[in-house]
């Protein structure tokens, strides 16, 4: 399946394709993760995301050099205020700067028929209005995926991979949906966050549309029959070949070179 990739500023981190494998060296032996297909396979899907830009939550006094940290704006109970701040660190080379990205200007044809821009601003973080989200933030993402018809994206956090940070899953019909995602990220309760440009803290997995929904139904008759066939040829090929799922499985789909015992 082949995407389009937009980039709004220059020299942004941009998503990239998902190894694999979660680790530069496996080591040898049976039984190491990547023997196991389904992980592989999961780790492989879609595009890793990376962070577009240096942020973070601490307190006042563990703010790194060079920043600005800032309370988030909204509704705040004084009696239980969370002391710590937000920040987030230029990035000058992105058009990034006091926390507001300048997307490349837009040209059109204004209403007298003269070329016109327009100049899109949007923010690196943003903030709820509403008192019951006060522990929820957004993380603007600075580039535009395009996904063939009737595929969707469904962003959420790294399959079998550390994440950095706690996101809220969100599904994107990216076929038609024209404007940067945003992810939404739940604030931690204590402790500091940082997170670095070029950070890996999503995945995007990709979907069709018609197969959003599914229902699990008995299986009788011959349908179960058929089932209880296929187990019992599982169990025959495993006990012939404890890697029977890497040789039968009919994708290629995470496949890794691992010796084998």
């Amino acid at each position: 399946m082949e995407l389009r990739l937009l980039s709004l500023v220059p020299d942004a981190p941009l998503p990239q394709r998902a190894p694999a494998s979660t680790r530069p060296a496996v080591p040898p032996g049976y039984g190491v993760q990547e023997q196991c297909l389904p992980f592989t396979a999961a780790c492989a899907l879609g595009l890793l995301v990376p962070a577009p830009f240096d942020f973070g939550l601490c307190l006042p006094a563990e703010l790194p050099a060079g920043v600005q940290g800032f309370r988030a704006p909204g509704p705040r109970d004084a009696a239980t205020e969370d002391q710590r701040l937000f920040y987030v660190r230029d990035r000058p080379s992105s058009r990034l700067r006091a926390n507001a990205y300048s997307f490349d200007p837009l040209p059109f044809d204004d209403e007298r028929g003269e070329r016109a821009e327009l100049r899109p601003v949007q923010p690196g973080l943003s903030f709820f209005e509403r008192a019951d989200q006060v522990g929820l933030f957004k993380l603007h993402l600075p580039w535009l995926l395009r996904t063939p018809d009737g595929i969707d994206s469904l962003y959420g956090p790294p399959l079998n991979r550390s994440a950095p940070l706690e996101l809220l899953s969100g599904l994107i019909e990216s076929d038609w949906y024209a404007h940067p995602v945003n992810l939404v990220v739940r604030r931690p309760a204590m402790g500091a966050l940082h997170i670095s440009a070029g950070q890996i803290i999503a995945q995007v997995l990709f979907l069709a549309r018609d197969s959003r929904r599914a229902e699990a139904l008995p299986a009788n008759g011959a349908a179960a029959q058929a089932l209880r066939n296929d187990l019992l040829r599982w169990f025959v090929a495993h006990r012939q070949d404890r890697s029977a799922y890497r040789r039968l499985a009919r994708s290629k789909q995470g496949r890794l070179d691992v010796a084998k015992d």
